[in-house]
């Protein structure tokens, strides 16, 4: 029989309400409640007990030593119980660290255990369906929840408290129901990048309307070997801070440019994306600004200088869109 290791990695599937009733994070890990047949027999290991959102990027990598670590171990599939808040973060962490065909499973709850229409155990269960389907070999890691199942690098939390809080639904590649699995399609996968410490200092800057340069020329000055710019629509930005960012680039520093949109992704379609690719922008595609920060985290992990780090990004890149034109 399949071996399936669950990691209960912390988050509002595993909090409770303290004294005032303001949910905490738990102090007993994945509650009885959560745990019912489906879940028997499958080993848990605890690796975060924490809220997502105080994790660290070391905490993130505990994680995903934790799957790696159980594979290793001869685990068929991983399910990771994890906080909604940084998700989408740390499952794609673990897919650019992960080459085989076992699956890694994120999911959690948007109700505590503790409240009516707690929905940690309905994505549990659709987790461990999941993760015994055949068809989910080859998917990487994956978020499962709702009853819909994301690839990694496209999922993103859309609500943050109804129980179908992630998407787009566009990026759906399978569904999980009382009929069990079906899944439409296998994301494509990049090589998987080396394991290492990520850089923990960069920034992101979100732009909007009126913001100055002040900011571009603090980050500059603390230091900060890279930074990813959130930038309008294509990744548009105001004109205005085109020449700190020139400077960002003149002192070495790697920058990222991600669109605030959902969908469509990075273009140099406009004056100020064709001036960003001219000054050697590292241009996200598709990414959010969480995870190309990530990219460029890994990427200039293990102390790796910037020339390296920007080859890195742009290989990985490269290679997502020409698959994805594939």
């Amino acid at each position: 029989m399949s071996s399936v290791i669950l990691l209960d990695a912390g988050g509002t599937i595993s909090s409770e309400p303290g004294h005032d009733g303001v949910l905490i994070a738990g102090r007993q890990g994945l509650s009885a409640s959560l745990a019912p047949l489906f879940l028997a027999g499958m080993a848990q290991r605890s690796v975060y007990a924490g809220l997502s959102e105080d994790m660290s990027l070391a905490d993130a990598m505990e994680v995903v030593g934790a799957c790696d670590g159980a594979i290793r171990d001869g685990a068929s599939a991983v399910i990771v119980a994890h906080g909604t808040d940084t998700m989408e973060d740390v499952a794609f962490l673990a897919d650019l660290f992960h080459a085989g065909p076992e699956p890694i499973l994120f999911t959690g709850a948007q109700r505590a255990a503790s409240l009516p229409g707690a929905d940690g155990p309905a994505n549990l269960r659709d987790a461990a369906i999941v993760a015994r389907t055949p068809a989910a070999r080859g998917i990487g890691a994956a978020i499962v929840f709702g009853g819909r199942i994301f690839p990694a690098r496209s999922a993103r939390k859309l609500d943050s408290s109804a129980p179908d809080a992630f998407g787009p639904a566009s990026a759906v590649i399978g569904r999980v129901d009382g009929h069990g699995a079906r899944i439409f399609a296998l994301p494509r996968r990049r090589p998987a990048l080396p394991r290492c410490s990520p850089d923990t200092d960069i920034p992101i800057v979100t732009l909007g309307i009126g913001g100055g340069v002040p900011l571009f020329d603090a980050i500059i000055e603390s230091g900060a070997r890279a930074m990813v710019i959130e930038g309008f629509g294509c990744g548009n930005v105001p004109m205005r801070l085109l020449p700190a960012i020139e400077r960002a680039r003149t002192h070495g520093m790697l920058v990222g440019l991600a669109s605030n949109c959902v969908s469509g992704g990075t273009a140099s379609t406009y004056q100020s994306g064709a001036r960003l690719a001219s000054l050697g922008i590292i241009s996200g595609a598709d990414l959010s600004a969480r995870k190309l920060r990530l990219l460029l985290a890994v990427a200039l992990g293990d102390g790796r200088n910037e020339e390296e780090a920007d080859a890195t990004c742009r290989a990985w890149l490269a290679e997502e869109e020409s698959t994805s034109s594939a």
